[in-house]
């Protein structure tokens, strides 16, 4: 389970107060949180008029401070494959010299996004999640993110070059390490991904089970299912959020950009 090894998106793109919020807080080369974001998706029509979802940077490598190692996601990566067959996940195909040492740069492009509205960031999430699982694209070059977002077109209402435009000047860069800082810090979730409902609930890595590994040999030391059905704990909780009514005793980041 990828999470915290020691111990807010903040864009112009606001709620509009019709439905109710979904905060997924994950890191984008976590593959807990692709798993979740499969998974959400298969669901999401059910729930794509009654909810909206706000993705936040949960940064493993600015809590970690460092890069998540490819030996560990190497692990991940087969379990992944028993848990969820149909998760379109590959081994790296390129040379380990090209693993992306950080996400950063990606991080940016879904703040990009997400600025100009949920339906870009929902598919340009899980772009961005699926090249680097299947395709073996890197997260870390500004080519080929920039290419992955061309991929989900002009149908999601991406506009390509103003994503382009902000992302080289930076406009929503402090906002990856406001979110990771808020998620880990403030909300102090377990994991990535958690999942935090309008009220505050939060949904750690739900319906995943557990795995340990020794990182010392590289090796998987056990595997537990979850004990219930993720389709059943999935609508759970977006049932919850759909009918909840939001915290107002938390404090809400303000939208932020760097012009």
């Amino acid at each position: 389970m990828t999470e915290n090894l020691q111990g807010s998106s903040l864009t112009e793109q606001t709620n509009s107060g019709r439905l109710p919020q979904i905060e997924v807080y994950s890191d984008l080369h976590c593959p807990w949180a692709y798993l979740a974001v499969f998974r959400l998706r298969q669901l999401w029509p059910d729930y794509a008029e009654k909810l909206e979802i706000q993705w936040r940077s949960l940064s493993l490598e600015y809590i970690n401070r460092r890069g998540t190692p490819k030996t560990i996601l190497d692990l991940e990566f087969d379990v992944m494959k028993q848990i969820e067959p149909d998760l379109p996940v590959k081994p790296w195909s390129r040379p380990d010299s090209e693993w992306p040492v950080t996400i950063w740069p990606a991080f940016e492009a879904l703040e990009c996004a997400q600025a100009q509205g949920s339906q870009p960031a929902f598919e340009l999430s899980w772009e961005l999640r699926r090249a680097f699982f299947e395709d073996s694209h890197s997260l870390s070059l500004r080519s080929e993110i920039f290419n992955m977002a061309r991929k989900i077109g002009g149908e999601s209402g991406l506009d390509q070059d103003r994503l382009e435009a902000d992302w080289d000047c930076g406009r929503y860069k402090q906002n990856v390490i406001r979110d990771s800082q808020r998620g880990w810090h403030e909300l102090k979730v377990k994991n990535s991904p958690t999942f935090v409902l309008p009220d505050g609930q939060q949904f750690a890595n739900p319906a995943a089970g557990e795995l340990k590994l020794d990182l010392k040999t590289h090796a998987v030391i056990s595997y537990t299912p979850p004990e219930e059905n993720w389709v059943t704990v999935y609508r759970t909780f977006l049932d919850a959020a759909a009918n909840s009514q939001p915290d107002t005793t938390a404090e809400v980041p303000t939208a932020t950009s760097l012009d």
